[in-house]
């Protein structure tokens, strides 16, 4: 277990107390240092992946020392980034895929604690107006007109309901998925022509959403409150079917909440869970309780994911 507890922990701690540094320039996505290099060269028979990553920084300042609510993009942030992008690739879409990953100045954790909602999203805004530009650019010089998957987790899920309202109705239509882990689609949300919750294993141009719990106590309500879709990516159902996965030694059977529209995670060993976030009590502070499981929606489900990509992928 600790060998995934640590890892991500170690991801965010990497950011913690560091000095301030400059940032790197915003939106010159021409530079190949705001980009994840993969090992993989690009093969045009693939489909592209492209991902956004979570929210890896604890807190920020800018060159003056001052607070910043973005990351800064100094070396121990970038570091960190590319640690949960180099484990996403490997870990969910193997080398089946092309994939591209931006390193976007992120709101923090400190964002997500300290801010009242209107700086909050002004914020967010910035970042969001950042992330689409990055995809604008993927789309003219690196995607040469392949189709392709989006996928995020948390800060980097939210930010995928930007980009699906973002994109033209073109590059919709050669959208395979969005895997949005460990964040939610609002009926507001599902308004949008290009916001299609997925109804099964093959549907394609659709949005693979869910968080999961192991008690509906412990809901996480900033990136769960409001859910008004969610499948199951044991058992790709959306109905309340159970489906059981092992993880690391644990036994767990998990099912969707109709009301909540949740994953509920019943497991055996309940402490397993709860040693992460007494290490990274920032979790806690952010509103995320010792019951939620929204560090394990990457985790738990990552090779039903890469099996469903390829799947959904195939002519």
């Amino acid at each position: 277990m600790r060998k995934y507890i640590f890892f991500f922990v170690s991801l965010i701690l990497l950011s913690c107390n560091r000095p301030a540094g400059e940032s790197q320039p915003v939106s010159i996505w021409d530079n190949d240092s705001l980009w994840y290099k993969s090992e993989n060269p690009v093969d045009t028979s693939k489909v592209d992946v492209l991902y956004l990553v979570s929210t890896n920084v604890l807190s920020a300042a800018d060159s003056l020392g001052n607070v910043a609510w973005q990351s800064q993009l100094i070396p121990a942030d970038v570091k960190a980034l590319k640690q949960e992008i180099a484990w996403v690739e490997k870990n969910e879409f193997y080398d089946d895929f092309n994939f591209f990953a931006p390193l976007y100045h992120q709101f923090t954790f400190d964002a997500i604690c300290n801010l009242q909602p209107e700086a909050f999203d002004d914020v967010y805004q910035k970042v969001a107006e950042e992330v689409c530009e990055a995809f604008d650019y993927y789309m003219e010089h690196q995607n040469q007109g392949r189709k392709y998957i989006l996928a995020g987790f948390s800060q980097g899920a939210m930010l995928m309901i930007d980009l699906l309202k973002h994109m033209t109705d073109e590059q919709y239509s050669r959208l395979i998925a969005c895997y949005m882990q460990g964040y939610r689609l609002t009926t507001q949300d599902l308004q949008h022509p290009h916001i299609l919750a997925a109804q099964g294993e093959t549907d394609c141009g659709v949005v693979i959403s869910f968080n999961s719990v192991q008690n509906l106590d412990a809901t996480w309500p900033f990136v769960a409150e409001g859910a008004a879709a969610c499948i199951n990516p044991v058992n790709w159902k959306t109905d309340d079917t159970p489906a059981t996965f092992t993880f690391d030694g644990t036994n767990n059977e998990v099912h969707i909440d109709q009301q909540t529209h949740q994953l509920v995670v019943k497991t055996d060993n309940p402490s397993y869970y709860h040693e992460f976030y007494e290490l990274a009590p920032f979790f806690q502070d952010a509103g995320c309780t010792i019951d939620n499981l929204h560090h394990w929606d990457l985790l738990f489900y990552g090779k039903m994911i890469h099996d469903n990509a390829v799947k959904r992928s195939q002519p």
